[in-house]
């Protein structure tokens, strides 16, 4: 399957922009950020509607697929889900590069797809998720609504002197999996964290800590000799900053802390649950507590080069990454014709999981991206999938 292409077009602003807003300075965050496209997709079924998109500004195409929406859903391919988003995977030069690329699919059935890529160099996923909902209610009302972004810039501000190497992505052969682990499943993981003593852990810590697990598993298996590895956990900062900043602060607001696991033997569950539990606490208390907005970024700014020189001196480290869309409320994105049935996203990086709710809101989706040669002892991990399914029909997920 491959979708036809049947227009293309840059949609340029209804009116100039003003001389003094031509020019968007990145924050010191969105300095730091990788010049890839956030790729998101979000499916709708027909309600009989005929409601066009409120676009502006964007390169817009349009497309058709020659098939039902929910045969397509029925055992998703991220494949086929590449062929529904315009972003490329780099956007390093945003002289050069789209902000923003939509890609609306038809299906015969009368669903779409609506494939949205926005560069990571100006928004993280709490800033996406925003702005589509603005965008939607602003097609809903037909324009009466207002983009409510309020920009970050003022709060940290770029650092001139930052050193930020351009993104490329390693040439590895990766693949990607969907595991879906619902609501009985992840209380049936907290009770198995619990019970070694580990208090009150979240959902996304134990899922997290179980992917973490199986991934290092995985790595272990294929290698010649036993390799530490490390996960890189990703965590909002709107909330921890004192004073908070609001949800929809637009930019990247993500920073991280990291959990390890040694060489020596097989690591156990509850305690990367525990260490993930550890390492938020310790994360509010480093860059939460008592710091001014610019304090805040000389320390981030501080860290990261810590963290690239002792990733640099460990060398064979493994290192896999994790991020947390859940609680972005995606789900209520509505342009006037009902809530999207499924959300998901492509050009997932390599060692990355991506963890974002089911439409029930009480699941977790975790999109995986391991080595062909990792990913084929991953899927098949017993434990694993005593938790998890293996990418179930999308179209019935709850």
């Amino acid at each position: 399957m491959k979708p036809e292409i049947i227009s293309r077009e840059t949609i340029k602003p209804s009116s100039p922009t003003p001389h003094s807003q031509r020019w968007y300075k990145l924050s010191v965050f969105d300095q730091m950020s990788y010049g890839v496209y956030i790729p998101i997709i979000l499916f709708y079924t027909s309600n009989g509607g005929d409601n066009p998109c409120n676009d502006k500004g964007v390169d817009f195409f349009e497309a058709r697929m020659h098939c039902h929406l929910q045969g397509f859903l029925n055992h998703p391919e991220f494949e086929a889900l590449n062929l529904l988003a315009q972003g490329q995977i780099q956007c390093n030069n945003l002289d050069l590069s789209s902000t923003l690329i939509v890609q609306i699919t038809f299906f015969d059935c009368g669903g779409m797809a609506i494939g949205v890529s926005m560069s990571h160099k100006v928004a993280d996923i709490s800033s996406m998720s925003a702005f589509l909902n603005d965008w939607a209610t602003m097609a809903r009302q037909s324009g009466e609504a207002e983009i409510s972004a309020q920009f970050i810039t003022s709060f940290f501000p770029p650092h001139d002197s930052l050193d930020i190497p351009e993104y490329v992505p390693r040439k590895i052969n990766r693949v990607v999996r969907r595991f879906v682990f619902n609501a009985s499943k992840l209380d049936a993981l907290k009770t198995l964290a619990t019970s070694h003593g580990v208090e009150n852990p979240t959902r996304v810590q134990v899922v997290t800590a179980l992917l973490y697990k199986c991934a290092d598993a995985a790595s272990r298996a294929v290698s010649d000799s036993p390799r530490a590895s490390d996960l890189v956990q990703m965590v909002n900062l709107r909330r921890l900053v004192i004073p908070p900043l609001p949800d929809k602060s637009f930019g990247n607001l993500v920073w991280c802390f990291s959990i390890s696991a040694t060489e020596e033997g097989e690591v156990e569950f509850h305690d990367l649950v525990a260490q993930l539990k550890e390492g938020i606490a310790g994360f509010r208390l480093t860059y939460g507590i008592s710091f001014s907005w610019y304090e805040l970024s000389r320390l981030v700014s501080e860290f990261r080069k810590a963290s690239a020189s002792s990733f640099k001196r460990k060398g064979n480290m493994v290192r896999f990454t994790c991020t947390s869309w859940c609680r972005s409320p995606l789900y209520q994105v509505d342009f006037g014709w009902g809530k999207p049935v499924w959300i998901s996203c492509t050009n997932v990086m390599w060692n990355t999981f991506i963890l974002m709710d089911t439409r029930s809101g009480d699941g977790i989706e975790a999109l995986v991206s391991l080595e062909e040669q990792n990913m084929n002892v991953f899927e098949h991990d017993e434990e694993l999938l005593r938790f998890a399914s293996l990418n179930p029909n999308a179209f019935e997920a709850p």
